[in-house]
């Protein structure tokens, strides 16, 4: 069992978190989630306006999601990338079903900045060409290029 009345002390001691001055950084301890609201160590509640980096658009805790987590956890919680699972491969079927004529294969990375590197990667090798065009400072991707 985890001991929550260390979160923050432990947090401090051990995370380094992205995108932040550490020195200066007093991140809110969140206990618990449902919805589109948040609850910190203290028992206040927030309203959750970013979806958790816009991926929790459904909210949080949401029954069907919860529910097929745990049933996919139940049956199978992960595999290698290099192995065929009726989740992923019906997963590639619907993303396959609403792509543009033509786009009939997917490839999963995990999480944003891998899709951002793995497309950069198709695109030089689709085109020959090697330079890619960003904004100034923006975050694309972490080892390119």
């Amino acid at each position: 069992m985890i001991d929550e009345s260390r979160t923050y002390e432990l947090d401090r001691a051990h995370v380094f978190h992205s995108w932040s001055a550490q020195g200066s950084l007093q991140p809110m301890v969140v206990t618990r989630a449902e919805g589109s609201t948040v609850w910190d160590d203290r028992g206040n509640s927030y309203l959750d306006f970013s979806s958790q980096l816009v991926f929790t658009n459904i909210g949080h805790q949401h029954p069907k999601v919860v529910e097929a987590i745990r049933r996919q956890a139940a049956k199978l919680c992960t595999i290698a990338p290099g192995t065929a699972n009726a989740a992923r491969s019906e997963a590639a079927r619907l993303v396959a079903e609403t792509a543009p004529d033509g786009l009939e294969k997917v490839f999963f990375t995990n999480g944003g900045a891998d899709a951002v590197e793995h497309a950069i990667r198709m695109a030089r090798l689709h085109t020959g060409r090697i330079k890619v065009l960003s904004t100034y400072r923006s975050y694309a991707a972490r080892t390119w290029p």
